[in-house]
């Protein structure tokens, strides 16, 4: 993978982003490199139209072709994914529609590969021996709270800070394990959990 962020400069690239197929493509092509023959079974989507997306994916270079090679009188084409994430410039800004799209079905996407990550998890992952959530090896939390944007970004870029603190963390050692983390962070319209905390506040 040549880098960790790709900033989408074009609006091809971002239209590309907007179809819920590609972005499934696109995660697994992060996650490792695949050929159109792997991905149609693992996406249960004929080979064909999968290779219709790669082209597209690749005309728009967001993914790019690792090795070729001759199996069975046929060319096998590995691609991978040129970045970690994706992020439309500030150009692209007027086509807000087309971006809150794309962006929601990456979001989308991401959280369906979260889901299946859980499920594939050993049992003890979410096993804890403490009471106090300070003392354990997982995060599990759901969290609600009315602020500015100027203080919300702020907090942010704490948590990417972190983020990168863990990332430089890594330990190779015998001792060592896999973990995973996702985050998701976005404005809402109006909280679900509202009705509780009115209860609260009638009963504090």
């Amino acid at each position: 993978m040549k880098q960790s962020v790709l900033i989408l400069t074009q609006l091809e690239q971002l239209k590309a982003l907007s179809d819920p197929l590609r972005v499934k493509i696109l995660h697994l092509l992060i996650e490792n490199s695949y050929s159109g023959q792997q991905l149609s079974q693992l996406l249960d989507v004929p080979r064909q139209k999968i290779h219709y997306h790669l082209k597209d994916l690749e005309k728009n270079n967001l993914i790019y072709l690792v090795s070729e090679s001759k199996k069975r009188n046929m060319t096998e084409k590995l691609y991978r994914a040129v970045a970690r994430s994706f992020i439309p410039a500030k150009d692209l800004l007027p086509y807000q529609t087309i971006q809150g799209e794309s962006g929601k079905i990456m979001t989308l996407t991401a959280i369906d590969r979260t889901k299946e990550r859980a499920l594939e998890a050993p049992d003890d992952a979410f096993i804890t021996d403490s009471e106090d959530p300070k003392e354990w090896d997982k995060v599990a939390s759901q969290l609600e709270v009315q602020t500015t944007e100027e203080k919300f970004r702020h907090w942010v870029t704490k948590y990417q800070a972190l983020l990168e603190e863990l990332q430089e963390m890594t330990d190779k050692g015998e001792n060592s394990k896999w973990y995973y983390v996702s985050t998701f962070g976005f404005q809402m319209k109006a909280p679900f959990f509202k009705a509780n905390e009115d209860e609260e506040d009638e009963h504090g």
